[in-house]
């Protein structure tokens, strides 16, 4: 089912929220996802942690954001009794191009808004 204008619009605001927010935390250190969850509930942009996947793996694709998902660190196994899914995104951090996209150095994604 196609996406309204309003269901567009506000994914691209979640999706400048998420950059602006790690904005706050560029440097060499990745944020956690229970992390960024937490400090975009307090600016009132609650999302789910799946939307906040969602949102990440966009942002990820488009080289704004590098993740780290649980199967990319040392030590990962499966054989634990509730073990994280290979696929869950753990951590996150924004790179030089979701930077210079907050600054208005690169040309506007129409899908990420601030």
């Amino acid at each position: 089912m196609p996406k309204t204008d309003l269901e567009l619009a506000r994914h691209a605001a979640h999706r400048g929220a998420i950059l602006r927010t790690l904005k706050e935390d560029y440097g060499p250190e990745m944020t956690t996802l229970r992390v960024l969850q937490r400090a975009l509930d307090v600016q009132g942009v609650s999302l789910s942690a799946e939307d906040l996947e969602f949102h990440l793996t966009y942002l990820s694709d488009q080289a704004y954001v590098s993740i780290k998902r649980a199967r990319d660190l040392p030590g990962f196994r499966t054989d634990r009794p509730g073990a994280v899914k290979p696929s869950a995104i753990l951590m996150a951090k924004l790179l030089p191009s979701g930077l210079q996209l907050l600054d208005g150095l690169i040309p506007e994604d129409p899908s990420v808004t601030f």
